[in-house]
């Protein structure tokens, strides 16, 4: 199986989305594989692990051990221990985009650890309002619709599911001052029908059946659309 695709073992993934910019793809492999930026247990040190590369991109795992508290009891008294664990996350990192999965304390460490490497701000990609109207437009069906109103406002968040053609019709949100925090439904994506649910702060979700082969080009595609950007070097594509 090629760096390009992923193989989804359940009936769905979900990535969360950053911007990013490394100078070039073979420079950030080695910087990664690089002995002061490999996880280590003895001692104690976050970094990357079990990484492969190709000319445009890098795919593999970022940990760290984690401090958590436990409290139970010892000769009728409570009392609290401090254990250890490691927590991961997975990643794509291509030159303009990376993609991760997995634990979130993981995904932040990494951001912070991509920042010094490339030296170029790893941050969320959050989308503006116009684009997630957009994107719901340009989905085959919407299936549901999560708004949020502001914080003054009686009702504070409201979801709605099923078939929506206008959701400014139904009177739970203020027109021209409300968020749409999530967009799920249909998309006539490069790879055939695909059921996707995009957040505003970056995350994507693609619900498909198991052993699904997705490609990172189809992920790229999806995002471009997202981003109201005009797709390139993507097989089989139309005119959004």
């Amino acid at each position: 199986m090629s760096l390009d695709e992923i193989h989804v073992q359940g009936s769905s993934i979900s990535f969360n989305c950053f911007s990013s910019k490394a100078p070039s793809i073979k420079s950030l492999f080695e910087a990664m594989v690089a002995e002061d930026q490999t996880f280590s247990i003895d001692p104690e040190r976050a970094g990357f692990h079990d990484c492969e590369a190709d000319d445009e991109i890098i795919r593999g795992f970022f940990s760290v051990v984690v401090t958590f508290e436990v409290e139970h009891l010892i000769d009728g008294i409570m009392t609290k221990s401090l254990l250890k664990r490691i927590e991961t996350c997975e990643f794509i990192a291509l030159k303009e985009n990376t993609f991760m999965t997995g634990k979130s304390s993981a995904q932040k460490n990494l951001a912070l650890v991509l920042t010094g490497l490339t030296n170029y701000g790893v941050t969320p990609i959050e989308y503006e309002f116009h684009q997630m109207s957009l994107f719901q437009d340009r989905l085959s069906m919407v299936k549901c619709i999560v708004l949020s109103n502001p914080k003054t406002k009686e009702i504070r968040r409201a979801r709605l599911a099923g078939r929506i053609e206008s959701y400014i019709e139904y009177n739970i949100v203020e027109p021209k001052n409300h968020e749409i925090d999530s967009v799920a439904g249909l998309v006539d994506s490069p790879l055939g029908p695909i059921n996707v649910n995009l957040t505003r702060k970056g995350g994507i979700r693609l619900n498909v059946k198991k052993g699904f082969i997705l490609t990172v080009e189809c992920v790229q595609w999806i995002l471009s659309l997202a981003r109201d950007e005009k797709p390139s070097s993507i097989i089989n594509k139309g005119d959004i």
